[in-house]
């Protein structure tokens, strides 16, 4: 089944006759080899995702509101401008992905902060923590020791190392 609905949504996309849009709505994908799947613009609201391998696809502009990805991998995975409000990403490898402009709102497992330069989010992936600032992913630990540094070389002003790295604190004290 999953396979019919990404080749005929991979055919919606190039706009060729008969694709359609996938619609996984609520769908029950747990643990569903999805790694490297183009799904952008997918319809994945309230799917079941739950330790699925989506490492490295394609959810550009996808509708995951209210999806449960807990433990799912989503390394590399591009996520710019996906609906992720009310979803669940504990447990979920954040390592890599892109997430400017999701709609991180009342997600589960990630704490997220639009600073002046990036967005900033931290999440936790098998009990460590992890805070990705612009391009940069580092553990909490390291982001306490090295926010000023990096901020500094990365042309930050005062304000923006002191705003993120009051981010980085808090983040840090929440655990």
């Amino acid at each position: 089944m999953i396979d019919l609905t990404l080749e005929l949504h991979s055919k919606w996309l190039r706009k060729e006759k008969g694709g359609v849009r996938a619609n996984l709505y609520g769908a029950n994908l747990r643990g569903a080899n999805l790694r490297g799947a183009d799904l952008r613009g997918a319809n994945l609201c309230g799917a079941d995702l739950r330790g699925a391998d989506l490492y490295g696809a394609n959810l550009r502009g996808a509708n995951l509101y209210g999806a449960n990805l807990y433990g799912a991998d989503l390394c590399g995975a591009n996520l710019c401008g996906a609906d992720l409000c009310g979803a669940d990403l504990s447990g979920a490898n954040l390592r890599g992905a892109n997430l400017r402009r999701a709609d991180l709102s009342h997600t589960k497992g990630v704490i997220s902060f639009t600073g002046q330069q990036h967005l900033a989010f931290a999440y936790e992936h098998k009990d460590v923590r992890y805070i990705k600032i612009g391009c940069i992913t580092l553990t909490c630990i390291e982001w306490l020791e090295q926010y000023k540094e990096i901020g500094k070389s990365d042309g930050y002003s005062s304000q923006e190392i002191r705003d993120y790295g009051l981010f980085v604190k808090l983040t840090y004290e929440r655990k």
